[in-house]
């Protein structure tokens, strides 16, 4: 996936600062004179991962708000079952 960006944006994303922090040459090379980076396949990798650990990072979240609601519904019905024991209800 090749993406072009604006260069005269002035949105400033934490990748930008990163990479520039990191080698302020290379980020001006990419960004400013728009020389592509030779290592495509590492990016491609990388994008690849960060793809996946979203995937497990919502998959993760969605179980959370399952078990939520499970436990409250488990709690609902022990209190239902001894309010019943109790012949309260």
């Amino acid at each position: 996936m090749n993406v072009k960006r604006d260069v005269n944006s002035d949105v400033i994303r934490a990748s930008d600062v990163g990479e520039y922090v990191y080698c302020h040459r290379a980020w001006w090379l990419g960004r400013i004179q728009g020389v592509p980076n030779t290592n495509r396949a590492l990016l491609d990798a990388g994008t690849q991962r960060h793809r996946a650990h979203g995937r497990r990072v919502w998959r993760a979240s969605l179980l959370q708000y399952v078990a939520i609601v499970l436990a409250v519904i488990a709690l609902f019905a022990a209190i239902l079952l001894a309010l019943k024991v109790a012949g309260l209800i």
